[in-house]
């Protein structure tokens, strides 16, 4: 069985990660990052404030972009392709642990992607000043895991799961926004129901302190991963008690 996987993960789960899923935000932000460095970075002087603040601000502009499009690009249709195209036929015609090869695949983009986002961000500093890569690193994989465990549960779930994923973090990032604003218009009932949604405003927060340089604020790192982890656990459940075929 572990065999099996093994080759698995290195035979098609690792290949089709760097082709469909790393090469898009891998590429579109080595592209930018190179054309911003060689055309305005070339007339800084990085030793200088100015130049620290010009690979700050490259830094801020280009790790949410990457962070956010790996860890949506990352979990999105990762069942639910093998489910429609009917792919599961092939990958599971030898015994193999279904939940097992699906949460190593989750595993494998996960610990990637935290992999280049460090590697990105090691990359701009090179050329230009010191930016936060340890940093950027715990965030990519934080948000993986939150962002990461919904996806799973929804991708186990349905062939929805790109649409539904967008569409609740998208709304929870309003709704803990309108909560948190001063004469919050919303109701109470809508104010309770923030409390189930999934906790953006705190990794943001999180983000924040850490891109600063501050400690980690525990409370609400307890909170997301507690939250990603019940989805993680949720789709492991879901593989394990229904059929892929559908």
């Amino acid at each position: 069985m572990r065999g099996r996987l093994g080759a698995y993960l290195t035979r098609y789960q690792l290949r089709d990660f760097l082709f469909l899923r790393a090469a898009l935000p891998t590429g579109l932000v080595v592209f930018f990052i190179w054309m911003i460095v060689k055309t305005d970075g070339s007339r800084v002087d990085f030793a200088t404030p100015q130049g620290q603040r010009f690979a700050t601000q490259v830094f801020t502009s280009f790790a949410p972009v990457f962070i956010n499009l790996a860890a949506f690009l990352g979990v999105t249709r990762l069942v639910t392709d093998d489910r429609s195209n009917g792919y599961f036929r092939f990958l599971f015609s030898k015994p193999v642990n279904i939940e097992r090869f699906y949460a190593q695949q989750w595993a494998l983009h996960g610990v990637a992607y935290i992999a280049i986002a460090g590697a990105l961000t090691w990359w701009l500093e090179l050329y230009t000043a010191p930016v936060p890569v340890r940093e950027v690193m715990i965030v990519m994989g934080l948000s993986w895991v939150l962002i990461g465990g919904i996806g799973f549960a929804l991708t186990a779930a349905t062939n929805l799961d790109a649409l539904l994923l967008v569409a609740v973090w998208v709304a929870s990032s309003v709704m803990h926004s309108l909560k948190d604003a001063p004469n919050s218009p919303m109701w109470g009932w809508m104010q309770q129901l923030t409390r189930l949604m999934p906790p953006t405003h705190k990794l943001d927060y999180i983000k924040a302190e850490l891109y600063a340089g501050n400690p980690m604020p525990t409370g609400h790192l307890a909170h997301v991963l507690a939250y990603g982890a019940i989805g993680f656990i949720a789709a492991v459940v879901l593989l394990r008690r229904t059929s892929l075929a559908r």
